[in-house]
């Protein structure tokens, strides 16, 4: 376990100092409360003290009879000092060995004990007048020693500390085990992401099993591996037909060469054979352009270079082109003059893709038509072409690769997988479906109303 940067440490650490935060601040507040209860105690007891001074003083007439009144008062009281002086001539004094520093300390006279320090220890002390029986004004000081009271809070202070580090040192033990228990869910993910393998790209973490705060992972984990089995699954496929669909030229060009080199010919047959290799190896060369090309549209590297395209001009220019493909076939253009923003070529290639297409699969006296329309905003290039319309259940598998309607056909069934890839590299998407009987290829594009 990597100590430095484990959940479990961190987790465990942060309940061990929240712990001591709060225990930190408890005792904080149980030492100030049971220090101003005790200051109230004294309060109350000094303030009885000096009451009970104050009465008998104001009854006595002589300073010996305030003495030994005060005297049998007094028995028994531990920690209580009382001093009566006149100026600076003492008076009283219990116990008589009480520290003089008292009776002559800075004290205001009130109601509210102040706290001293004198010789090393604490007093709580409160002074006030007294207009004695014999006619005299005396200075009255009761204190008392708040030792036991400061022994009791340091080792109250001294306990609380003790019970604050075995609180954090728990704290922190329990919070591993707690820690490493709740992340035993995480653990059971990894080892079952630990058997997922290219084999077994169909094995899924079950979400039902996992605790609420880790499910959304979870459910993104296997829509991970969803998208991974299927560019997998995609890329075997196509691995598969590009291997089939290299075969035949190659086998085509090996089974010619085998043949003429079987015995000598004469240098006509020898042309022949090197043109025919041409015409195979300019289809391998067009099928590994071709491929090259989804492959980046897939990656998202087709970028198009964007220009005012009119599309009326390049539409008619295609059916010129490709017009000496379509014997006894009428191809016409019809619609709006509209344009698009887009890559000239590219979108020349696309709808290029699709009259071909179109044309190989009008029958003799047949019709191919072209109509371009604008409705809010998306121009619409419609390519129609009569004949045998396409069975719905091929429809959503016509435009994927090598996908041929017509086995006999010489083309390399990439031609439609291009047109679509370029349709959604200008932000649009290309629809096929029977209108009026004609099978139709719509490209639809954003667009604008004016040509060009």
């Amino acid at each position: 376990m990597n100590w430095r940067h484990s959940i479990t440490v961190r987790l465990s650490a942060a309940f061990a100092l929240l712990t001591m935060l709060v225990f930190a601040v408890l005792g904080i507040y149980l030492d100030r409360s049971a220090d101003n209860h005790m200051a109230e105690l004294d309060a109350h007891e000094l303030m009885g003290k000096l009451a009970l001074v104050r009465h008998v003083g104001s009854q006595e007439d002589s300073p010996a009879g305030l003495a030994a009144r005060l005297s049998d008062a007094l028995v028994g009281e531990h920690g209580v000092i009382v001093t009566v002086d006149h100026g600076n001539t003492p008076v009283f004094s219990w116990p008589e060995q009480a520290p003089r520093e008292l009776a002559q300390a800075a004290v205001a006279v009130g109601e509210t004990p102040v706290r001293l320090q004198i010789n090393g220890s604490d007093f709580r002390v409160v002074a006030g007048p007294l207009l004695t029986g014999w006619g005299e004004s005396v200075r009255v000081v009761v204190a008392r020693d708040i030792a036991h009271h400061t022994d009791f809070l340091t080792q109250l202070q001294r306990d609380f500390g003790l019970a604050l580090l075995a609180a954090c040192l728990l704290t922190a033990f329990l919070g591993v085990l707690i820690v490493r228990r709740g992340l035993r869910p995480v653990r059971a993910i990894a080892q079952a992401a630990g058997r997922i393998s290219a084999g077994k790209l169909a094995e899924r973490i079950v979400d039902r099993e996992v605790p609420p705060e880790l499910v959304e992972m979870v459910q993104a984990f296997n829509a991970m591996l969803e998208r991974l089995e299927e560019s997998f699954t995609r890329l075997s496929d196509f691995s598969a037909d590009l291997a089939h669909e290299l075969r035949t030229p190659i086998h085509n060009l090996r089974m010619q060469t085998e043949v003429t080199l079987n015995r000598s010919r004469d240098v006509d047959e020898y042309r022949d054979l090197l043109a025919s290799n041409l015409e195979e190896y300019e289809r391998l060369a067009k099928i590994i352009a071709d491929m090259l090309f989804l492959a980046k549209a897939e990656h998202g590297l087709l970028v198009p270079h964007c220009e005012n395209v009119a599309v009326q001009p390049l539409c008619a220019r295609l059916l010129e082109y490709y017009g000496l493909l379509a014997e006894n076939i009428d191809i016409r253009l019809s619609g709006d003059a509209i344009n698009v923003a887009g890559d000239k070529l590219m979108l020349e290639r696309a709808i290029g893709n699709l009259l071909v297409n179109a044309i190989h699969h009008t029958p003799e006296n047949g019709s191919v038509v072209i109509v371009l329309s604008l409705t809010d905003g998306i121009a619409q290039i419609a390519i129609r072409n009569s004949g045998p319309v396409i069975p719905a259940e091929v429809m959503t598998q016509i435009f994927d690769r090598f996908v041929r309607l017509d086995p006999a056909s010489e083309g390399s069934g990439l031609g439609l997988a291009i047109s679509r890839s370029i349709a959604r590299a200008h932000q649009g998407e290309i629809t096929v479906g029977v209108v009026d009987g004609m099978t139709e290829f719509a490209l639809h594009l954003p667009g604008n109303a004016a040509p060009a």
